[in-house]
This record gives structure tokens, sequence and C-alpha cells, in this order.
């Protein structure tokens, strides 16, 4: 008897999975995928995992204007520190008195786990993951995120007189399952402050859900009818880092 033959794995691209539904809104049908891309579903389920990393990973930095924190599981300890913690008092890349207190250590250590001159052992390290998702994935983070971003001087001129939006990934009218319209592009256009106030709440209530509305009805509103996204994998204000 004939062995079944063994499906071949290839990287999965945002045009790929959004034939199959919308990976920013979280609606993939990943038994059809599988079946249409002739790919094992775990693979489709990897994929649409790592772009939903790179989302929250992209809002995270955006809302809360800690442009070099890390949120995913492929974070790294500076990264984790500043998402987990913030920015130290008169511009200290992480607050490593908040740090030091939660984790355990010396203060000292922090800045040397920050500065890369030392590595935190595998019990530290795991803490400090958990410290940095929660920042992404709890109300109360996700508030001292948005608190962040409010005090900031970006944050403070953005809530007065608005700013450029820019949004980056997959995207195009009717965007909620890839088509003729929709391609890897960035836009780019106003936003008022108003609109960002309600980003911010929209954050820190529903999270990732709460971005992804905001960012489809403020485009739908002030950028072009029926835009949707089929992945968003960076988005901010003002100049494009």
């Amino acid at each position: 008897m004939a062995r079944p033959r063994r499906r071949r794995r290839r990287t999965l691209t945002g045009d790929d999975l959004g034939r199959y539904g919308s990976v920013a809104a979280g609606n993939v049908d990943a038994d059809r995928a599988a079946a249409g891309l002739g790919v094992p579903k775990s693979q489709v389920r990897e994929a649409i995992t790592q772009y939903r990393q790179t989302q929250r990973q992209s809002f995270f930095r955006a809302v809360s204007g800690r442009r070099d924190a890390d949120v995913t599981s492929a974070a790294s300890t500076a990264g984790m520190l500043l998402a987990a913690f913030g920015r130290g008092v008169r511009g200290a890349a992480v607050n490593a008195k908040a740090a030091a207190a939660k984790l355990g250590v010396a203060a000292s250590t922090v800045r040397r786990w920050a500065a890369g001159t030392q590595q935190p052992s595998p019990a530290h390290l795991a803490a400090l993951q958990a410290e940095s998702t929660k920042a992404a994935t709890t109300k109360s983070g996700r508030a001292a995120a948005t608190d962040d971003f409010r005090a900031s001087p970006a944050g403070r001129a953005a809530l007065t007189g608005g700013a450029t939006l820019w949004i980056s990934g997959n995207q195009g009218p009717g965007g909620n399952v890839s088509d003729q319209y929709t391609r890897d592009r960035t836009v780019a256009f106003g936003v008022d402050a108003e609109d960002i106030d309600a980003l911010l709440r929209a954050y820190t209530q529903d999270g990732d859900a709460g971005v992804h509305a905001w960012l489809t009805q403020v485009t739908d509103q002030k950028y072009l009818a029926d835009w949707g996204f089929i992945t968003i994998e960076d988005f901010g204000f003002g100049e494009r880092r």
C-alpha cells in the first residue's frame, strides 16, 4: 500500500491566509486554508499566531509610545523590561526600581540585563516574559501603557492637535477577505485628537480587538469607505519610524 503523500511545508504569507479570512480580525478559516493551500493545519495555525504576535507588538508599541518594547514570545530582555515596567525617571532606558521590586533582584542587576552585559536566570527570564505579556493582555497593563503615551511629548501633542496616522500591512477596500484590491502597502492620513483619545480608551478596555475595530472605523471614515485589513504589521503617529 502506498504511503500518503506528505504535504510540502512552505512559508505562508498574508496573501495566502487572506483568501480564507482576515488575520487581523481573527476570522481565518484554518480548515479551509489548510485544504486549499495544501499544507498541514498546524502550519496554518502557526502562521496565524506569528502574524497575530506581530500585530500585538505593533499595537502595544504604538499605543504606549514605547517603540522598542517587546511583548512577543521571541522578545529581547531589554524590550521585555520596557514593556513590563516602562521607562525610568530622567530618561533611563527602563524603570529598574520597579522591575527590581517585582522580580526580586537588585536595580543594578536589572540595569545590566537591560544593557545586555548580564543575562537573567531561567527563572527570572520566565517571570519577565510573564510580566511583559501581561502588559499587553491585562486591562491594568494596557492602562499603564496608554498613560505613558498620554504623558509623553508626542502623546500630549497628538491629544491636543491630532496627528498623521500611518498603517502598514495587507489591506484595501473590502479587506475582510483578500481580493484584487488588497495588497501590502502603507497608508497615511490625518486623525483628530478625539479620534486618538478614542483609540486609547478602546485599547485599555478591549485590547487588540479594540484597536482593530478603531483602525477599521477610522480608515472607513477618514481614508476610504469599506477599508479593511488582512494583516496589520505596524502603525503609528507622525513620521514613520
